[in-house]
């Protein structure tokens, strides 16, 4: 019989040695809601995302929607790249930490890789401090009584900020090649389609682009039957202002026009050549490495040109165009 007790009691303190690790570890997971605020339809990261994010490095999910204390996290756009906004708050709203993280980088994964490093890390201080001031409270009970059981309150994220992960060195040249189409009036006797190729270059809040269009052919016919087929191609340079999603250009625009006279007896061809300058304004979303932009151009002709048939004047370029479009164009870093 004293056997048997001796097999129970042993048993008994196995099993006890064997639950104790997994008690303490539960009872210093710390447990937020979270509060996750980002622009997705630009390319960054949603709240599910992040949450994987989190749970991977810390090794247990933290988030909880009846958890008294809150976790917020904002990202937001900058002219320069993405900034990362932590905010933590106690059961009763008061305020006990903050941090702010900035990426260079066009691509919000980034911030958002950080942001995830930052709270995963400042979770598992938190923990730490927590099995911490336990151990000291079962080692050495408070004059009061309480058992030592409270969790003590997040450190200042600021105070306390954990460095950031390894990054890539910021580049802060951005370029990217394009292409779009476009409607022309004013350019051709009729409204045409025209082409567009692009090369930009964009250096903080500044850019350059070098284009090249070209446009469908648009007939002019006169009462007789005779008529002039004519085609317009160009290549422009254009040095541009961004503030926000907005963006204001100058521009100038090396133009040729090509003139074929149709239903004639010895048809010709001609060429014509002028410069235009003007100003566009822009609308630019940037869909991770993909950047859309609506545009309308306004170009004023330094000369006027004529497209003579038969001796005779039958379109005489307008002195101001437009050319209205959209372009998409991938970054390359």
């Amino acid at each position: 019989m004293r056997s048997l007790q001796r097999g129970f009691g042993a048993a008994f303190v196995a099993i006890a040695a064997l639950a104790a690790p997994s008690a303490a570890h539960a009872a210093t997971d710390t447990l937020v809601q979270l509060d996750y605020q980002a622009d997705e339809q630009g390319g960054c990261v949603g709240e599910d995302e992040l949450r994987r994010m989190v749970t991977a490095q810390l090794g247990h999910d933290p988030f909880r929607a009846d958890a008294d204390q809150r976790l917020s996290i904002t990202i937001t756009r900058t002219d320069a790249g993405f900034e990362g906004r932590i905010v933590w708050t106690e059961a009763g709203g008061r305020q006990v930490g903050e941090r702010r993280l900035s990426s260079r980088s066009r691509d919000c994964h980034e911030i958002a890789a950080n942001v995830a490093f930052a709270v995963a890390l400042q979770l598992q201080l938190v923990e730490r401090g927590a099995s911490n001031a336990e151990d000291d409270a079962a080692a050495k009970p408070p004059p009061n009584g309480d058992g030592g059981n409270r969790v003590p309150a997040p450190p200042d994220l600021s105070a306390q900020a954990p460095a950031n992960p390894p990054q890539a060195s910021p580049t802060p040249l951005h370029l990217a090649v394009g292409a779009g189409p476009a409607l022309g009036m004013g350019m051709t006797p009729d409204a045409t389609a025209f082409g567009r190729l692009f090369v930009v270059a964009r250096l903080s809040r500044f850019s350059a682009e070098l284009a090249a269009d070209a446009s469908l052919p648009a007939t002019l016919r006169e009462p007789d039957g005779n008529g002039v087929t004519v085609n317009a191609v160009g290549s422009s340079a254009a040095a541009c202002g961004h503030v926000s999603l907005a963006s204001a250009c100058l521009l100038g625009r090396l133009g040729w026009i090509r003139a074929r006279g149709t239903g004639v007896a010895s048809p010709s061809t001609s060429w014509g050549t002028f410069g235009e300058v003007g100003a566009r304004v822009a609308a630019t979303w940037e869909l991770g490495r993909f950047v859309v932009s609506g545009h309308a151009d306004t170009l004023v002709m330094l000369s006027r040109w004529n497209v003579v048939l038969n001796d005779a004047v039958v379109w005489s370029v307008p002195r101001v165009g437009v050319l209205a479009g959209v372009d998409v164009a991938l970054r390359f870093f």
